[in-house]
């Protein structure tokens, strides 16, 4: 992290995470592709990618993760959708490539109405975007209605009791802990098929290095 980002306020750095924009935004996209690459790494592992799926990532950042994502089987094709302009923008510039092949693409949405069909997808994840979102049920609701029967979504995020030591939490994040999530999504159709737990050292966005513990929440839906 450059140190004109490390200056910022702790309301700056939330403000960023949250909806990256203009060349601050830039360099927290890069930053959050470093620090966040291991959870996302295992969350697509969580996966089990198979030919010809279908995944939708939410929260997609610049998409650094993508030549991951496409090595892991045959004929995936990803689709990404993100709240940022920016980070839609920057996506598509790194992953060009991919993108004129017709394996990727990028969407801006809202952050609750995902703009595909019903049952149009085979799996779904997101990295460290929890903490962000202004209607849960109503978003978990859509993810769930995407999702092909027996379709599986990925939820990973940091545990409360790692994120409540970060000074910029405190502007604008809906902190979680295990229970606290299973609370959430006990109030979907969805159901709970495992929760891992992990920890890592890292390097905080505002540079210290640190153990984070994260969680991956793997969901099914499974309609009768």
């Amino acid at each position: 992290m450059d140190k004109k980002t490390l200056n910022e306020k702790p309301e700056e750095i939330a403000s960023q995470l949250s909806c990256p924009k203009g060349d601050s935004g830039i360099e927290m996209g890069k930053v959050m592709h470093k620090t966040n690459i291991g959870m996302t790494l295992s969350t697509i592992d969580s996966l089990n990618l198979s030919y010809k799926d279908i995944l939708l990532e939410l929260g997609h950042g610049n998409c650094g993760h993508l030549t991951e994502i496409l090595n892991r089987a045959e004929d995936v094709k990803y689709m990404g959708l993100e709240i940022s302009s920016l980070m839609q923008q920057e996506a598509e510039k790194l992953n060009l490539e991919a993108v004129k092949k017709k394996m990727a693409s990028f969407t801006l949405y809202n952050g609750i109405n995902i703009p595909f069909e019903n049952n149009s997808i085979d799996k779904v994840m997101t990295v460290n975007t929890l903490y962000f979102w202004e209607r849960p049920i109503d978003l978990l609701n859509e993810i769930y209605r995407v999702l092909k029967n027996g379709g599986k979504c990925s939820i990973t995020f940091a545990q409360k009791r790692f994120m409540k030591n970060l000074t910029f939490v405190q502007h604008g994040f809906e902190l979680y802990d295990t229970n606290k999530a299973k609370g959430l999504l006990a109030q979907t159709p969805f159901r709970i098929l495992n929760i891992s737990n992990y920890i890592e050292e890292v390097k905080s966005k505002t540079g210290e290095l640190v153990e984070r513990e994260y969680s991956i929440v793997i969901l099914e839906k499974c309609e009768k």
